[in-house]
């Protein structure tokens, strides 16, 4: 169990890493990520040249997980300490490289775009929202993206889960941004993704994957800084790289470690 984007203990977003000596049915999966009921584990296999990874959720499989590649890069560098670039593979086929960064790790991702979308009224109503700035939508992770004027608006957004799901139901998750009003950081974001999770996921690295490039559009920069503001909190530190690809570095605990007897 791996504690990500935070250097203390019970802070960031904490993962399951299962390091696999052997292939595993989806069903077993899934029903490991059931017993550990965090909001992802993953499932790493050594390939040769690279490490193949998924990720499930308490509910189902997910696409990508930024905290939880971020925990299996902390969880392999800790055990190969001469090894400084890891290579992984999803199930769909995407390649990742984790880089050791000192104590952090640097995660160089794809940097995706989104597309306009209206953001249903209903939603709106269900998470306290009276007015946006922009709504979008990112097709690779299933998600829809919120922007509002007001950053201590966003902190105190306090969702109606069971309104968001019956007012939407072609999406994995909403992501609601602000610019922020702390001098360290550049925006902020909450991610609720009652869908396909839980309510509400502490610190979420794919919603990076397109908030990056948003916001360094919009603040004219290459370099940013994030703060994910949920209960737990959570620092990204984001550059962007090219249109293709960004680097998503944070640092990460390793919490617990054990061996599963099944």
């Amino acid at each position: 169990m791996v504690d990500s984007f935070t250097s203390e203990p019970f802070k960031g977003n904490p993962a399951g890493v299962c390091l696999l000596d052997k292939p595993l049915s989806n069903d077993f999966m899934q029903s490991i990520a059931i017993e550990v009921n965090l909001s992802e584990t993953a499932f790493v296999q050594d390939q040769g040249d690279y490490f193949s990874i998924r990720y499930f959720s308490p509910i189902m499989e997910i696409p990508l997980c930024g905290h939880a590649t971020l925990a299996s890069a902390k969880v392999l560098f800790d055990q190969n300490q001469d090894v400084n670039e890891i290579h992984f593979k999803t199930a769909e086929g995407l390649e990742l490289q984790a880089y050791r960064n000192g104590e952090k790790v640097s995660l160089k991702f794809p940097n995706y775009g989104i597309v306009d979308r209206d953001a249903p009224q209903a939603l709106l109503y269900a998470m306290g929202i009276d007015s946006i700035l922009n709504s979008a939508y990112n097709y690779e992770n299933l998600e829809l993206m919120i922007e509002l004027e007001d950053a201590d608006e966003l902190r105190n957004l306090q969702p109606d889960f069971d309104a968001m799901k019956a007012s939407i139901s072609d999406i994995n998750g909403v992501v609601v941004t602000a610019k922020s009003n702390q001098p360290d950081f550049d925006f902020e974001s909450r991610y609720f993704w009652p869908w396909s999770g839980g309510n509400e996921d502490p610190v979420t690295g794919a919603t990076h994957t397109f908030l990056t490039g948003y916001w360094a559009k919009k603040l004219s920069k290459t370099k940013l800084r994030a703060f994910q503001c949920s209960a737990r909190t959570g620092v990204l530190e984001l550059e962007v790289l090219s249109e293709e690809q960004i680097l998503i570095t944070g640092d990460a605990r390793i919490i617990l470690s054990g061996e599963m007897t099944i």
